[in-house]
């Protein structure tokens, strides 16, 4: 329970008196966000499957990626999220989604997913990066 408020009280609206008029907050406006991508071939350096940049004057919030593979035993993965790359030279060993929850992303942060052949055998990788953009 939120101060002196009674407990079936579920919101409170928040209002704002300018020159002796009542102004009311806009909610942010939200929109889903994120990029799908595929990748084939036998290269065996980072091939890109997937990038999101976030909108500028945005934030951004990464949910969740997925990567699914042919050919799980011959595809190394390499995920990016700004600087900091998450993970590289991952076996990914079946489908399985990377939760982030709500991480925030500041704009023109780009998240990428990447693959590569083992050992140049051919690959068919897809990836979903999920996220949304507020602002």
């Amino acid at each position: 329970m939120a101060g002196d408020l009674p407990d079936y009280t579920t919101a409170v609206q928040v209002a704002v008196t300018v020159e002796g008029e009542l102004k009311y907050p806009e909610p942010a406006s939200e929109r889903a966000a994120g990029k799908t991508g595929r990748y084939s071939g036998t290269a065996q350096t980072y091939q890109e499957v997937a990038s999101w940049t976030v909108a500028a004057l945005k934030v951004g919030e990464l949910k969740e990626i997925i990567i699914l593979s042919d050919d799980y035993a011959h595809t190394y993965c390499q995920v990016t999220v700004g600087s900091v790359v998450y993970a590289t030279n991952w076996i990914v060993i079946s489908a399985m989604p990377l939760i982030f929850e709500d991480l925030r992303l500041a704009a023109a942060t780009v998240v990428k997913v990447e693959c590569k052949s083992t050992d140049g055998t051919a690959i068919v990788v897809d990836a979903v990066i999920v996220g949304k953009e507020i602002g």
